[in-house]
């Protein structure tokens, strides 16, 4: 398999991988900051800072940027997470150095107009509204704020009705220009370059970049989990229950215990495949919700392990209860052989498709570069996932898996709140739906 380079450009880190089976160029651009960075009361200021950068910068206004990127031919498109800011762009290689030119404007030079910031402020409640009618979407968000509060992961990247007011374009200057420096930025290029193209592309980008060494980044504490909790988000005249059990962990890649491989192997078991036990007793053997799984946060920092499904509201405290029971069952007994067997061949079936092509490499040395993480750990877990024991799902269940400390988040109409409260012998704390 191939694997990237990395190389230093100044003070960028550069992943480079070149593949020449079309003549396209992938550029993706990382800084450090996100949500868990925002400023206190100002949720969401890193997302509305990203936004607005994008609309505007170097000699043109919005309009004239996106006509600029459109004539080429070229895609550009932001993304805000916990850690981190990212931008990604593709175009034809012959049109690579015009829009690595336009990147490197957005990048060092953004306007901030007044005017735009004004429409970002009025777009944006309008987005939180469409999260609130999701209930998928609003399950998440309540979810994340729930788990662990306090903690930088539980803010919202959206922001809130509150922390908006909070924001000025110049907030949203200084945060960017903050972070805007080289020694916070990671580069990603793929496809047709060579390796000296990439090279002088990278240095095109970041030229107008301001020196400087990454910002401090926030602390990222691990809250062990002491004590079960149980909260009704109310949102009334409801059919069906957003169900979300989980609890915090340790960061992924934790060195110190260096139980990645084992948890990735119970994360598929018990609700990673479509085999997998949660599948098989919620959707296949019972037909209580069309699907039923389990994730494993990948961050920067300690995050957490949720468990997630949507069923009919007449059998939300009945799934609850089953799931609660599995997932005792699963810490006290682990994986049987056979099940240990299946799930890391599925895993080494699976997993390739994850960096099948230079893009999806560089973007994974990228991302483990921004968490963190050893180079080239993201590729080298499915050679680690062949080697796990029976021994090392045990270990990893008893460290990263706390007895008795779930969150248990129900997304439904109140009647759930009685039914609940008879099987967890305490009244669900309730929160309104739109609280947050």
């Amino acid at each position: 398999m191939n694997t990237p380079t990395y190389d230093r450009v100044g003070d960028c880190e550069l992943v480079f991988e070149e593949q020449h089976d079309t003549q396209l160029v992938w550029i993706d651009i990382a800084m450090r900051g996100g949500a868990a960075r925002d400023p206190a009361g100002s949720d969401g200021l890193h997302r509305h800072a990203a936004l607005l950068a994008r609309r505007g910068a170097g000699s043109r206004d919005r309009q004239a940027l996106d006509a600029a990127i459109d004539q080429l031919g070229a895609s550009v498109d932001i993304g805000v997470g916990r850690d981190m800011t990212s931008i990604s762009a593709v175009v034809l290689a012959r049109q690579m150095e015009p829009l690595a030119d336009i990147l490197a404007d957005f990048i060092a030079q953004p306007l901030f107009a007044q005017d735009e910031h004004g429409r970002l402020l009025r777009e944006t409640p309008q987005v939180l509204g469409e999260v609130r009618d999701d209930d998928a979407s609003l399950s998440s968000r309540w979810f994340d704020a729930l788990v662990a509060p306090g903690h930088p992961y539980a803010r919202t990247s959206l922001g809130t009705e509150a922390s908006l007011q909070t924001f000025t374009a110049e907030a949203a200057r200084e945060l960017w220009r903050a972070e805007c420096v080289r020694g916070n930025v990671v580069i990603g290029i793929s496809g047709a370059p060579s390796a000296s193209q990439a090279v002088a592309l990278a240095q095109r980008l970041t030229a107008a970049m301001p020196a400087g060494p990454a910002p401090a980044s926030p602390a990222l504490p691990y809250l062990a989990p002491t004590s079960p909790r149980v909260v009704l988000v109310n949102k009334p005249q409801r059919t069906q229950a957003q169900l979300r059990i989980g609890h915090m962990m340790p960061r992924w890649g934790d060195e110190a215990h260096g139980d990645s491989p084992a948890l990735a192997v119970i994360e598929a078991a018990f609700g990673g495949m479509f085999s997998s036990r949660l599948m098989q007793e919620i959707r296949v053997k019972r037909g209580w919700s069309y699907g039923a799984g389990c994730s494993i946060r990948r961050s920067a920092g300690p995050h957490w392990f949720e468990i997630g499904m949507a069923c009919d509201i007449e059998m939300a405290v009945q799934a609850t209860t089953l799931v609660q029971e599995m997932f005792a069952q699963l810490r006290a007994e682990g994986l049987t052989a056979s099940e240990l067997a299946f799930t890391k061949d599925y895993l080494d079936g699976s997993i390739p498709f994850h960096f099948a092509t230079a893009r999806q490499r560089v973007q994974l040395g990228v991302r483990d570069l921004m968490f963190g993480l050893p180079r080239g750990f993201g590729y080298q877990l499915r050679e680690q996932i062949r080697a796990v024991t029976a021994d090392d799902i045990a270990r990893a269940l008893t460290w990263f898996y706390p007895a008795a400390a779930l969150t248990l988040m129900v997304a439904s109409a109140p009647t759930v709140a009685a039914d609940l409260a008879a099987q967890t012998q305490t009244p669900p704390e309730v929160v309104e739906f739109d609280a947050y």
